[in-house]
């Protein structure tokens, strides 16, 4: 540190002021030579990173003000329309109900018949013949790659092991029938050439409903198995209980007779389909063996041919033989061998039931492409298709396989105008290529693993294999088969579509005559009751073509493969659309005005056969109850399209849970999983087939527990109906 030689130059020490600004400098330096010393420059006003500072501050407050002006401006300039409420309805591509609709035509006529055909073509050879084959490989990586090269969201394929019943080449089943101890009659199930072979409906590639375990007991007919054949059994002092049940198959569910004959505690159970009746179809079947294998059933089961069900009936024949009046005018007639025998009139004929199967593994594949949804990506519109070789299918089906061709047009047509018009669908839609074929394997093991999830975020099902059914009727018929709710929408969607003869016509214009019903029996029965348990309501379309004069087996609309996929190709364009409706309108197409009328018009009809009733079955809060949802159902279709509605945050998705959960509450009562659907099965006069079938057996037995059981099932689930939509 330099210490000050002389204090002669710190003039600061001074008592006079210093006007030499170079004082302070020389506070702290040494005395110099004079000579040696340079002159000092001037001294700064103002420092560098002072300087800095205001420049910085300068700058951020000019870019405050550009972005302040910017929004202030903006906001100017922006005004929400009046007519459109403030919430999440405004979507995310920015589409109005004009531009959708437009799209939605641009998707319809995107799907080419020419293109489906070629599709079909390219999988004649790679379908397969049976599951997890070289050839369903095959097929699984041409629909996965087709569903990829489309651009869909997500492509995925699922595998599944699963066991299925087959017989035992090495130890068949038999039936083996005795009288006064004497073997009269033995039929064996499951070997090469055995008995029974004939017929279609236990054949070894089919689907079999088998229990095994052995049964011995006497043979007690029992027609269609309901309530009443069963209190008819009884009322001619004939035990159920430790013996054999031989039934027809039809009139009600299988799954109801064997519940009914299982509270009968029969020993054993024998089934067989009577040609006079509707044929049972191979997916049912396979589906009863399913759910059998699934509940444990611990009963002996075996299907045999209608030609070995004649012969066991014959074994029953005498003189004594009675029969009530309903089972002489049943389809087909009434066999002199066809009854009852009461105990006490001859000797019983002893059955030795046994049945044996062997467990087989089989690989089931599906495979799902997605496109989820730009607002709602938990909810999705699924359509489905079963993946079968149509060289296998029955007489009458062979349209079936078309279905997973139609399947990738339409997903297709859904990528293309995604990307092409930047299209953001509100909710998702899914495609799924079922394996398994028409047994509908695939979609039951997918239901299995998915049950929950699917039922919740689903919206509806839409079957996509595509049915044309034989009919008299001298022009062909559109049909389609959905929940009450969804009439109107498929009204409107029949207005768009052109008609397969003549396009100038829409199919709305050519059957203005023939109004749509919606409620036939068509299609895949056992999807529908399947989906219905889950709350799922499925939408399923068909033609019904006219017969040619000169050949009853085939059609004349059939002979021409032209006409053929033009008819596919307009019920592939109405379940595009009416897809489309679900996956994109703000509020979900279900009308709750149609929904609530349909349920009061069909239990006011079962009012009118429960009017001889009254005294045995209170019937007074039904009445009462259907015309209050009546009036709830109008008011509630009103306030959802009123101005009050629309300025709710959130409001439409919460209408659209209601509607959802209506649907839910009348196709899948706890009560009745082993029959028809509580809603949708109606009898012919439009009455409710479970009630009435109820009233029949009650009539009978003169017990009307089980109808006083139903209409308080009914009772319950108008009343929560009504909660749900009064809650809104």
């Amino acid at each position: 540190m330099a210490t000050p030689k002389s204090m002669k130059s710190f003039r600061s020490w001074s008592s006079v002021d210093s006007v030499d600004p170079n004082d302070v400098r020389h506070l702290c330096e040494a005395e110099s030579d004079p000579s040696a010393q340079k002159p000092s420059p001037g001294g700064r006003c103002v420092s560098t990173w002072t300087f800095s500072l205001i420049v910085l501050i300068i700058s951020v407050f000019l870019l405050v003000g550009i972005f302040v002006g910017y929004y202030i401006r903006d906001g100017k300039n922006y005004s929400v329309p009046k007519d459109v409420p403030c919430d999440f309805t405004f979507r995310t591509d920015g589409f109005g109900p004009d531009r959708l609709e437009m799209i939605h035509e641009n998707v319809m006529y995107l799907m080419s018949g020419e293109r489906v055909r070629d599709t079909a073509g390219d999988m004649t050879s790679k379908n397969s013949q049976k599951s997890d084959s070289t050839l369903d490989k095959k097929m699984v990586k041409y629909i996965s790659e087709h569903l990829k090269n489309s651009g869909l969201d997500k492509v995925e394929t699922v595998k599944y092991i699963i066991e299925v019943t087959s017989p035992d080449p090495e130890n068949p089943s038999s039936v083996t029938l005795t009288k006064n101890d004497q073997e009269i009659l033995t039929l064996k199930y499951g070997s090469k050439g055995s008995a029974g072979q004939d017929n279609t409906i236990v054949k070894e590639e089919d689907p079999l409903i088998a229990v095994p375990g052995r049964a011995v007991g006497n043979l007690v007919y029992g027609f269609y198995g309901r309530r009443q054949d069963l209190y008819f059994v009884k009322k001619a002092n004939i035990t159920l209980k430790k013996n054999v049940l031989l039934l027809k198959i039809g009139r009600i569910s299988i799954l109801e007779k064997l519940r009914l004959a299982a509270l009968e505690e029969v020993s054993g159970i024998l089934l067989y389909q009577d040609p006079s009746d509707s044929p049972t179809s191979r997916e049912e079947l396979y589906f009863v063996s399913h759910q059998l294998n699934n509940k444990n059933f611990q009963i002996p089961i075996q299907v045999v041919s209608n030609r070995d069900a004649e012969s066991l009936l014959k074994s029953l024949r005498n003189e004594g033989v009675i029969a009530p009046e309903e089972w002489k005018t049943a389809p087909g007639g009434i066999r002199q061998y066809m009854g009852i025998i009461p105990n006490k009139t001859i000797s019983p004929v002893v059955v030795d039931l046994r049945v044996n199967v062997v467990q087989k593994e089989e690989v089931i594949t599906v495979v799902i492409g997605s496109i989820y949804g730009d607002m709602e990506p938990d909810r999705f519109v699924v359509i489905g298709a079963s993946r079968e070789d149509p060289s296998e299918s029955d007489e009458g089906d062979e349209n079936l396989g078309l279905g997973t061709a139609h399947l990738l047009e339409m997903a297709q047509a859904f990528a293309n105008i995604k990307y092409a018009e930047k299209w953001g669908p509100r909710r998702g839609v899914r495609f799924c290529s079922w394996g398994g074929g028409k047994e509908q394997k695939g979609l039951i093991e997918y239901l299995k693993a998915n049950r929950y999830v699917f039922g919740a975020q689903t919206l509806a099902y839409i079957d996509l294999d595509l049915y044309i059914e034989k009919s008299l009727a001298h022009d062909a018929v559109f049909e389609a088969s959905s929940s009450p709710a969804l009439n109107r929408l498929i009204q409107h969607v029949l207005h768009q579509v052109p008609h397969p003869e003549d396009k100038q016509l829409t199919i709305a214009d050519w059957q203005y005559n023939k109004p749509v019903n919606q409620f036939v029996s068509h299609g895949n029965l056992v999807v529908r009751n399947m989906l219905h348990r889950l709350g799922v309501p499925v939408v399923s379309v068909a033609y019904r073509v006219s017969l040619n004069s000169s050949d009853e087996e085939t059609s004349a609309v059939l002979q021409d493969s032209l006409h053929h996929d033009q008819y596919h190709l307009a019920a592939s364009r109405v379940i595009s659309l009416v897809a489309l409706h679900l996956v994109d309108d703000n509020h979900l197409p279900l009308n709750m005005i149609n929904y609530t009328k349909f349920i009061h018009d069909v239990f006011a009809r079962s009012l009118v056969d429960l009017s001889d009733a009254k005294e045995k079955v209170n019937v007074g809060k039904l009445q009462e109850y259907i015309d209050d949802l009546t009036r709830i159902g109008k008011a509630f279709e009103n306030y959802v399209t009123s101005e009050v509605y629309t300025q709710i945050p959130l409001g439409s998705r919460r209408m659209n849970d209601i509607k959802m959960g209506v649907d839910k509450i009348m196709i899948s009562p706890a009560d009745f999983l082993y029959t028809s659907p509580l809603l949708y099965a109606t009898a012919p006069d439009g009455s409710s087939y479970l009630i009435k079938e109820a009233i029949s057996s009650a009539k009978i037995s003169n017990d009307w527990t089980e109808v006083q059981r139903i209409v308080k099932t009914v009772n319950r689930a108008v009343q929560e109906v009504m909660s749900y939509l009064q809650l809104s």
